[in-house]
This record gives C-alpha cells, sequence and structure tokens, in this order.
C-alpha cells in the first residue's frame, strides 16, 4: 500500500486509481517473480484465487494452467473493472503472456443482494458462505449480570482498526438497553459493565448468539451475519462496504448508519420492527440452498481435466494434489 501511494500520490484503500494500481500493477511488480519461482516448483494443476489478485491470473498464463477465482465482493462498477483489466493487460504485454482461461466464479453472493439490472457472472457457480470457526480455539461466551438484555455483536473486522469507533458503538449498545461483546482489535477484558470485549474469536461462535450485529459491511462479517439469520446495523467505511451497506439496507436485513453514536437507536428500532428478523430469517433459508463449497471440488476437477483434454495435454490424475 505505502508503494502505491508512492506512485499515485493517493490511498488505495478507496474505489479508484490507486486501488487498480495496487492491486493489478504494484502486487504484480513486487511479488510476481518471486511467486512464479515457488509455483514453478509445485507444479500446480489448477490456480484459484479472489477476483483482485492479478498475480495468481499471471502465473496461470506463464505455466498455462487453468485458474478460478472465488468471489470476495460483489459486482463492482463497470469502469473500476475495465481500469483494472487493462492495468492487467499491460503486465500481460510485459511479460508477453497470454491469459488463460478462467474455469469458473465460485461466487457466495446470494442472488438477492445484487442490484437491478446486475448480471451473474457468465461462470459463475453459486457457493454457500458459512462463518468461520476454528475448532482450536476455545472462547466462553461472557455473563452478564442482566442476561435479559437484547444481545449485540459489534465487529468491524480486519481491515478496520479504529478503537475509539468500536468504544463509541458499544457505549451506545450499551445505553440503548444492549448486552454487547466486541470481537475485533482490542485486548480480550472482563466484562465492564454490559461490555464484554473478546478479542478476535470466530464468528461462529458469537453470532448465534447476538440479536443484532453491528459491522462495518465488510463481505466476510456480512455474509457470515447473513447465513446466520442475524439482522445488521452496518457503519461502511472503504472497499466495497458502502455498496453492501446499500444492497443491506435495500432487501431490508439492515440499517446504514453514519455516526457511531447512532448504533444503539439504529439496533432498538430493530429489535421493535420484526421486518428486520423475518427478512434476516428469508436471506438465512435462501443462503442455505447454495452448494456448498466442498462439492464444488468435484466439479473443479473435472473442468481441469476437460482443459487439459482441450489443450492436448494428458491429465495427472483425478485428485488434485
Amino acid at each position: 500500500m505505502a508503494e502505491t501511494e508512492r506512485r499515485t500520490g493517493l490511498h488505495p484503500s478507496q474505489p479508484g486509481p490507486a486501488a487498480v494500481e495496487m492491486f493489478a500493477g504494484t502486487r504484480v511488480d513486487l511479488t510476481y517473480d518471486e511467486a512464479l519461482r515457488e509455483a514453478t516448483a509445485f507444479r500446480p494443476e489448477l490456480i484459484v484465487c479472489e477476483p483482485f489478485d492479478y498475480v495468481a491470473p499471471t502465473i496461470a498464463s506463464a505455466l498455462d494452467v487453468p485458474w478460478a477465482a472465488l468471489g470476495i465482493s460483489g459486482s463492482v462498477p463497470s469502469e473500476l473493472t475495465a481500469a483494472l483489466r487493462g492495468r492487467w493487460q499491460q503486465q500481460l504485454d510485459r511479460y508477453s503472456l497470454h491469459p488463460t482461461e478462467r474455469l469458473v466464479y465460485l461466487d457466495p453472493y446470494p442472488a438477492f443482494l445484487r442490484q437491478d439490472g446486475e448480471e451473474p457472472e457468465p461462470d459463475g457457480f453459486p457457493v454457500r458462505p458459512v462463518a468461520f470457526d476454528r475448532e482450536d480455539d476455545v472462547f466462553e461466551l461472557p455473563s452478564f449480570e442482566e442476561e435479559d438484555r437484547p444481545r449485540a455483536l459489534v465487529t468491524f473486522g480486519t481491515s478496520v482498526v479504529e478503537p475509539e469507533a468500536e468504544e463509541a458503538t458499544a457505549r451506545s449498545l450499551a445505553d440503548a438497553g444492549f448486552n454487547v461483546i466486541i470481537a475485533g482489535s482490542h485486548t480480550p477484558a472482563r466484562v465492564v459493565g454490559h461490555v464484554h470485549r473478546a478479542g478476535f474469536v470466530p464468528l461462529a461462535r458469537v453470532l448465534p448468539w447476538a440479536d443484532v450485529l453491528v459491522s462495518a459491511g465488510g463481505t466476510g462479517t456480512m455474509l457470515a451475519a447473513l447465513a446466520a439469520g442475524t439482522p445488521m446495523v452496518v457503519r461502511p467505511f472503504h472497499a466495497d462496504q458502502p455498496w453492501n451497506a446499500e444492497r443491506l439496507t435495500r432487501v431490508g436485513v439492515a440499517e446504514t448508519i453514519s455516526a457511531f453514536e447512532d448504533s444503539g437507536p439504529a439496533a432498538a428500532k430493530m429489535m421493535a420492527t420484526t421486518s428486520y428478523r423475518d427478512a434476516a430469517a428469508r436471506a438465512a433459508q435462501e443462503v442455505s440452498t447454495m452448494t456448498p463449497v466442498t462439492e464444488a471440488v468435484p466439479m473443479l476437477e473435472t473442468a481441469v481435466l476437460r482443459y487439459g483434454e482441450r489443450r492436448g495435454s494428458s491429465a495427472s490424475g483425478t485428485r488434485f494434489r
């Protein structure tokens, strides 16, 4: 990010020229040679990346292997996509490469989040999002003095580090009558008043506890809450978070706020209005019908074999290394 800011004079956290340079320019320039050496030694038959990573498909082009993308956002404006692809084409030209085929776009965004007129990726394959969990992570839900209060979970994910935002949000929620768990950047601490700072804990351990989630609207947090059927209050910061907030508000599962002090009133409104919980339950039902990502692996294996047949090469086996 520092190198991108040096090149462009802009910070790449917002969509625009700096983001284009970081993803399709700087990252390729700084990591491609080393990544290619590692990939050449490993000899992959398939490369999987996220759609804003242009190092992986460049390596796929150099090694003449197919690649697949796993979505980390909804659709982005066409002009941004065109700019990214244009910058990547410059990188391909630099290395005298021709892009290899993207086999599939594994899409964890449920169809109901699409904007009017928004078409799915032509090679899209919907896969079910789930809340992150980790078996060896020990976490016990805290005990609050007043357990009958409604419960709010606060997390601003991994890309927002603003302790004052967490503090102001938690204070607003506690003042509005909630017990609060903060899952985020703070060092874990005991319950103080109606607030418990849990540090980074798997969302799968705390989402079932929460009546409402307050977040920045990042993809991982948002999709986990949709899968759990948890209504949301969203205070977006950067990247695609404003777009996610608009999507969630439009389908009735969230309220978007601009000030941290509005968290409590917005969450109280959601608790008093059944439409938010009903919309969240419908969202969870639709998410549950999406294909588990593990079931996409046999499809990928078949696609790789077919790719090899089209290219006239022999497949090395029916299972991925």
